[in-house]
C-alpha cells in the first residue's frame, strides 16, 4: 500500500504552495452533442471561486480559444490557457504565441477545404477556431464511417497545408507545426512559480497526455483523470494517479478540495490566495 499522501491532502498541507490546473470539455464541463454549447454547471464556478481565493495558482487550459475560455470561465485571478497553450489571458491581456500567428493563413485555408469536402456531411462539424481548426462528428450517425471519412479528409488537407494532425475523443484538429501542447504550457506556467510545493492536473483527453506526463515527472505532482468510459483512451488511464467516474464525480472532488482547505486554513490560519506570477 503507497504510503503518499492523496492528492486532497498533498494539496492543502500548504494551499498557498499548491496548484491545479484543468481542462475544461470533459473536466469541468460535461461533455456534450454540440462544443458550442459546452458550459460548466453552476455549482463548479461556485467552487472555482472558493478555490481562486485559497490555492497559490489555480488555471484552466484548453484546446478551445483563448476568447471562449474568457466567456464561460469568469472567474477572477484564473490564468486562461486556450489553443492548447499558443493563447493565453491573465486578467483579461491576451498573449498569442507569434509561432502561432505565422500559420493563420493555413489555418483559414484548411478550414476552406475542410467545409468544401465535409460541410454538407450529416453530423460532422467543422470548427475553425483562432491558430486551429477541429472536425468533430459526436452527432453524425454512424461513427465509425464518419471516422474513417474524416480521417481520409484530414490527412490530406494536413498534407496540402503542413498543419499537424491531432486525434480526440471523436474529432482530428489541425494545428500549427509549432512546439506548444499542453505539456509545454504546463511548464511554462510552473516556471513562473517555484515556490509550488504540490500540483495536481485534471484532464480527460488524447490532448491532456503531454500534460499528464508532465506533472508526473514532478515530485509534488498528481496526474488526475476523468474516465468516460468507452471514450476514455487507456493511455490516460495509465498515466492517472487517480481517476474519477464522470465530471459530477470530479466536481464532487473539487468541493471536497475547496472543504478541506477551508478547515485547514481554519486550524492552522494558513494565508493563502497569493496572485500567481504573470509569464513572460
Amino acid at each position: 500500500m503507497s504510503s503518499r499522501p492523496t492528492a486532497i491532502e498533498a494539496l492543502t498541507r500548504k494551499p498557498s504552495s499548491s496548484g491545479l490546473v484543468l481542462d475544461f470539455d470533459g473536466v469541468l464541463s460535461p461533455i456534450v452533442d454540440d462544443p458550442a454549447t459546452s458550459a460548466m454547471p453552476d455549482y463548479v464556478v461556485v467552487t472555482l471561486r472558493r478555490l481562486a481565493g485559497s490555492l497559490g495558482l489555480l488555471a484552466v487550459i484548453s484546446g478551445r480559444p483563448v476568447a471562449f475560455l474568457e466567456d464561460r470561465v469568469r472567474v477572477p485571478g484564473v490564468p486562461l490557457l486556450g489553443s492548447y497553450g499558443a493563447e493565453q489571458s491573465w486578467d483579461g491581456e491576451r498573449q498569442v504565441d507569434p509561432d502561432a500567428t505565422n500559420w493563420l493563413g493555413q489555418v483559414h485555408a484548411a478550414s476552406a477545404l475542410l467545409n468544401e469536402r465535409l460541410g454538407q456531411a450529416p453530423g460532422i462539424r467543422v470548427e475553425e477556431k483562432s491558430v486551429s481548426v477541429a472536425v468533430h462528428w459526436r452527432q453524425a450517425p454512424d461513427h465509425a464511417t464518419a471516422a474513417q471519412r474524416v480521417r481520409e479528409v484530414t490527412v490530406e488537407v494536413a498534407a496540402r497545408t503542413g498543419l499537424r494532425l491531432e486525434p480526440g475523443k471523436l474529432v482530428e484538429e489541425l494545428r500549427p507545426p509549432i512546439n506548444v501542447d499542453k505539456g509545454s504550457a504546463i511548464a511554462r506556467l510552473l516556471s513562473t512559480r517555484s515556490d509550488l510545493t504540490a500540483f495536481a492536473y485534471a484532464g480527460d483527453d488524447l490532448g491532456d497526455i503531454p500534460a499528464l506526463e508532465a506533472v508526473r515527472d514532478l515530485p509534488g505532482g498528481y496526474a488526475l483523470v476523468v474516465d468516460h468510459g468507452q471514450e476514455t483512451d487507456p493511455r490516460l488511464l495509465e498515466l492517472a494517479n487517480e481517476t474519477f467516474p464522470g465530471t459530477k464525480a470530479f466536481a464532487a472532488w473539487l468541493e471536497k478540495l475547496a472543504d478541506a482547505i477551508g478547515s485547514s486554513r481554519g486550524q492552522a490560519g494558513d494565508e493563502t490566495g497569493a496572485a500567481p506570477s504573470k509569464a513572460g
